[in-house]
Protein backbone atom coordinates (compact mmCIF):
# COMPACT_ATOMS: atom_id res chain seq x y z
CA UNK A 1 0.00 0.00 0.00
CA UNK A 2 2.86 2.33 0.82
CA UNK A 3 4.54 1.65 -2.52
CA UNK A 4 1.24 2.17 -4.33
CA UNK A 5 0.68 5.49 -2.58
CA UNK A 6 4.25 6.54 -3.41
CA UNK A 7 3.74 5.69 -7.09
CA UNK A 8 0.49 7.66 -7.20
CA UNK A 9 2.24 10.63 -5.62
CA UNK A 10 5.06 10.47 -8.19
CA UNK A 11 2.59 10.25 -11.06
CA UNK A 12 0.71 13.27 -9.70
CA UNK A 13 3.95 15.27 -9.43
CA UNK A 14 4.87 14.31 -13.00
CA UNK A 15 1.44 15.33 -14.25
CA UNK A 16 1.64 18.67 -12.42
CA UNK A 17 5.06 19.31 -13.98
CA UNK A 18 3.69 18.44 -17.42
CA UNK A 19 0.69 20.74 -17.08
CA UNK A 20 2.85 23.60 -15.76
CA UNK A 21 5.28 23.13 -18.64
CA UNK A 22 2.45 23.23 -21.20
CA UNK A 23 0.79 26.25 -19.58
CA UNK A 24 3.96 28.31 -19.48
CA UNK A 25 5.14 27.37 -22.97
CA UNK A 26 1.81 28.58 -24.35
CA UNK A 27 3.01 32.06 -23.39
CA UNK A 28 6.63 32.70 -24.43
CA UNK A 29 6.54 36.00 -22.53
CA UNK A 30 6.12 34.12 -19.25
CA UNK A 31 9.02 31.77 -20.00
CA UNK A 32 11.33 34.64 -20.89
CA UNK A 33 10.23 36.69 -17.91
CA UNK A 34 10.98 33.71 -15.66
CA UNK A 35 14.40 33.38 -17.26
CA UNK A 36 15.02 37.09 -16.67
CA UNK A 37 13.88 36.81 -13.06
CA UNK A 38 11.17 39.45 -13.38
CA UNK A 39 8.21 37.20 -12.47
CA UNK A 40 7.36 36.28 -8.89
CA UNK A 41 7.21 32.46 -8.79
CA UNK A 42 4.62 32.32 -5.99
CA UNK A 43 2.34 34.75 -7.84
CA UNK A 44 2.64 32.68 -11.02
CA UNK A 45 1.86 29.51 -9.04
CA UNK A 46 -1.22 31.18 -7.56
CA UNK A 47 -2.32 32.24 -11.05
CA UNK A 48 -1.92 28.70 -12.44
CA UNK A 49 -3.42 26.93 -9.42
CA UNK A 50 -7.13 26.91 -10.46
CA UNK A 51 -6.44 25.48 -13.93
CA UNK A 52 -3.97 22.86 -12.67
CA UNK A 53 -6.38 21.82 -9.92
CA UNK A 54 -9.11 21.44 -12.54
CA UNK A 55 -6.93 19.25 -14.77
CA UNK A 56 -5.59 17.11 -11.92
CA UNK A 57 -9.05 16.62 -10.46
CA UNK A 58 -8.04 17.31 -6.88
CA UNK A 59 -6.59 20.24 -4.88
CA UNK A 60 -2.99 21.13 -5.79
CA UNK A 61 -0.92 23.28 -3.44
CA UNK A 62 0.95 26.40 -4.56
CA UNK A 63 4.11 24.79 -3.19
CA UNK A 64 3.80 21.84 -5.59
CA UNK A 65 3.28 24.20 -8.52
CA UNK A 66 6.25 26.35 -7.48
CA UNK A 67 8.47 23.27 -7.40
CA UNK A 68 7.29 22.34 -10.90
CA UNK A 69 8.05 25.86 -12.13
CA UNK A 70 11.56 25.75 -10.66
CA UNK A 71 12.22 22.45 -12.42
CA UNK A 72 11.42 23.92 -15.84
CA UNK A 73 14.36 23.58 -18.25
CA UNK A 74 15.33 27.04 -19.49
CA UNK A 75 18.67 26.09 -21.04
CA UNK A 76 17.14 25.89 -24.52
CA UNK A 77 15.76 29.39 -24.11
CA UNK A 78 19.16 30.66 -22.98
CA UNK A 79 20.85 29.03 -25.98
CA UNK A 80 18.32 30.64 -28.30
CA UNK A 81 18.89 34.03 -26.67
CA UNK A 82 22.64 33.70 -27.25
CA UNK A 83 22.16 32.67 -30.89
CA UNK A 84 19.72 35.52 -31.55
CA UNK A 85 21.96 38.00 -29.74
CA UNK A 86 24.90 37.08 -32.00
CA UNK A 87 22.62 37.44 -35.03
CA UNK A 88 21.39 40.88 -33.98
CA UNK A 89 24.95 42.20 -33.78
CA UNK A 90 25.06 41.67 -37.56
CA UNK A 91 21.94 43.67 -38.42
CA UNK A 92 22.56 46.03 -41.32
CA UNK A 93 21.28 49.49 -42.18
CA UNK A 94 18.05 50.84 -40.75
CA UNK A 95 15.93 52.95 -43.10
CA UNK A 96 12.96 55.07 -42.07
CA UNK A 97 10.31 56.19 -44.54
CA UNK A 98 7.60 58.54 -43.34
CA UNK A 99 4.33 59.88 -44.78
CA UNK A 100 2.91 56.53 -45.85
CA UNK A 101 -0.66 55.34 -46.39
CA UNK A 102 -2.27 51.91 -46.23
CA UNK A 103 -5.13 50.83 -48.54
CA UNK A 104 -6.92 47.49 -48.46
CA UNK A 105 -9.20 46.40 -51.32
CA UNK A 106 -11.39 43.36 -51.70
CA UNK A 107 -9.97 41.04 -54.35
CA UNK A 108 -11.82 41.17 -57.66
CA UNK A 109 -11.40 40.21 -61.30
CA UNK A 110 -10.40 43.77 -62.15
CA UNK A 111 -8.06 44.50 -59.26
CA UNK A 112 -4.95 43.25 -61.06
CA UNK A 113 -5.70 45.57 -63.96
CA UNK A 114 -5.80 48.49 -61.53
CA UNK A 115 -2.48 47.40 -60.05
CA UNK A 116 -1.05 47.28 -63.56
CA UNK A 117 -2.12 50.88 -64.18
CA UNK A 118 -0.54 51.97 -60.91
CA UNK A 119 2.73 50.17 -61.72
CA UNK A 120 2.76 51.80 -65.15
CA UNK A 121 2.41 55.20 -63.48
CA UNK A 122 5.18 54.37 -61.01
CA UNK A 123 7.59 53.59 -63.88
CA UNK A 124 7.87 57.36 -64.37
CA UNK A 125 7.73 58.18 -60.65
CA UNK A 126 10.38 55.98 -59.10
CA UNK A 127 10.87 58.04 -55.94
CA UNK A 128 7.62 56.84 -54.42
CA UNK A 129 7.50 54.02 -51.89
CA UNK A 130 5.02 51.22 -52.64
CA UNK A 131 4.37 47.60 -51.77
CA UNK A 132 1.62 45.14 -52.68
CA UNK A 133 0.45 42.23 -50.52
CA UNK A 134 -2.23 39.92 -51.95
CA UNK A 135 -4.17 37.74 -49.54
CA UNK A 136 -6.91 35.23 -50.17
CA UNK A 137 -9.71 37.78 -49.90
CA UNK A 138 -8.06 41.19 -50.02
CA UNK A 139 -5.03 43.07 -51.29
CA UNK A 140 -3.15 45.73 -49.36
CA UNK A 141 -1.15 48.57 -50.86
CA UNK A 142 1.38 50.46 -48.74
CA UNK A 143 2.55 53.60 -50.48
CA UNK A 144 3.68 57.21 -50.17
CA UNK A 145 0.86 59.52 -49.13
CA UNK A 146 1.53 61.55 -52.29
CA UNK A 147 0.02 58.64 -54.26
CA UNK A 148 -3.31 58.83 -52.42
CA UNK A 149 -5.23 60.76 -55.07
CA UNK A 150 -3.79 58.58 -57.86
CA UNK A 151 -4.86 55.39 -56.07
CA UNK A 152 -8.32 56.80 -55.38
CA UNK A 153 -8.66 57.51 -59.09
CA UNK A 154 -7.31 54.21 -60.43
CA UNK A 155 -9.14 52.05 -57.86
CA UNK A 156 -12.36 54.12 -57.75
CA UNK A 157 -14.53 51.19 -58.87
CA UNK A 158 -12.97 48.72 -56.44
CA UNK A 159 -14.34 47.93 -52.97
CA UNK A 160 -12.07 49.64 -50.43
CA UNK A 161 -12.11 47.84 -47.08
CA UNK A 162 -10.09 50.41 -45.18
CA UNK A 163 -7.43 53.07 -45.49
CA UNK A 164 -4.99 54.60 -43.02
CA UNK A 165 -2.64 57.55 -43.13
CA UNK A 166 0.13 58.98 -40.93
CA UNK A 167 2.16 55.78 -41.16
CA UNK A 168 5.87 55.11 -41.42
CA UNK A 169 8.09 52.19 -42.42
CA UNK A 170 11.18 51.13 -40.48
CA UNK A 171 13.21 48.76 -42.70
CA UNK A 172 16.06 46.57 -41.47
CA UNK A 173 18.65 44.83 -43.61
CA UNK A 174 19.17 41.30 -42.30
CA UNK A 175 22.34 39.17 -42.44
CA UNK A 176 22.54 36.37 -45.01
CA UNK A 177 22.08 33.84 -42.17
CA UNK A 178 18.49 35.08 -41.72
CA UNK A 179 17.06 32.16 -43.70
CA UNK A 180 18.74 29.61 -41.42
CA UNK A 181 18.20 31.30 -38.03
CA UNK A 182 14.92 30.72 -36.23
CA UNK A 183 13.39 33.20 -33.80
CA UNK A 184 14.56 36.37 -35.59
CA UNK A 185 11.16 37.87 -36.39
CA UNK A 186 9.75 36.65 -33.09
CA UNK A 187 12.50 38.46 -31.17
CA UNK A 188 11.81 41.72 -32.99
CA UNK A 189 8.04 41.54 -32.73
CA UNK A 190 7.96 40.40 -29.08
CA UNK A 191 9.99 43.46 -28.04
CA UNK A 192 7.45 45.69 -29.77
CA UNK A 193 4.51 43.84 -28.19
CA UNK A 194 6.13 44.04 -24.75
CA UNK A 195 6.44 47.83 -25.16
CA UNK A 196 2.83 48.14 -26.38
CA UNK A 197 3.72 49.22 -29.93
CA UNK A 198 1.19 48.22 -32.58
CA UNK A 199 2.35 46.89 -35.95
CA UNK A 200 0.04 47.86 -38.80
CA UNK A 201 1.75 45.65 -41.40
CA UNK A 202 4.93 43.57 -41.74
CA UNK A 203 6.65 43.43 -45.13
CA UNK A 204 9.54 41.06 -45.69
CA UNK A 205 11.91 39.74 -48.33
CA UNK A 206 14.73 37.23 -47.95
CA UNK A 207 17.08 39.72 -46.29
CA UNK A 208 14.89 42.65 -45.30
CA UNK A 209 11.98 43.30 -42.97
CA UNK A 210 9.89 46.46 -42.95
CA UNK A 211 7.66 47.33 -40.02
CA UNK A 212 4.72 49.55 -40.91
CA UNK A 213 3.80 51.56 -37.84
CA UNK A 214 2.15 54.79 -36.77
CA UNK A 215 4.51 57.71 -37.33
CA UNK A 216 4.19 58.54 -33.62
CA UNK A 217 5.97 55.24 -32.81
CA UNK A 218 8.99 55.74 -35.09
CA UNK A 219 11.34 56.98 -32.36
CA UNK A 220 10.47 54.08 -30.02
CA UNK A 221 10.86 51.46 -32.76
CA UNK A 222 14.14 52.91 -33.99
CA UNK A 223 15.49 52.97 -30.42
CA UNK A 224 14.40 49.35 -29.92
CA UNK A 225 16.21 48.19 -33.08
CA UNK A 226 19.39 50.00 -32.05
CA UNK A 227 19.12 48.16 -28.73
CA UNK A 228 18.81 44.85 -30.61
CA UNK A 229 21.89 45.69 -32.68
CA UNK A 230 23.78 45.98 -29.41
CA UNK A 231 22.73 42.43 -28.54
CA UNK A 232 19.96 43.29 -26.07
CA UNK A 233 17.32 40.67 -26.89
CA UNK A 234 15.74 40.54 -23.43
CA UNK A 235 12.28 41.89 -22.66
CA UNK A 236 13.68 44.83 -20.70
Amino acid sequence: MTNFTHCVKLLTIMKISQIVDQAIHQSPFILEALDAGIINTSSLARYLQPEITRQIGEPVTQGAIMMAIKRLPISNNQQLEKSISNFMYQLGDITVRSSLSDFSFRNSTTLLQCQGKLLQYLEDHKNYFYSFCKGVYETTIICSEALTSKIQTIFKDEHMILSRTDLAAVSINLPSTNLDTYGVYYTILKKLAWKGINIVEVLSTSHEISLIISKSDVESVFSMIISLKRGNTSLS
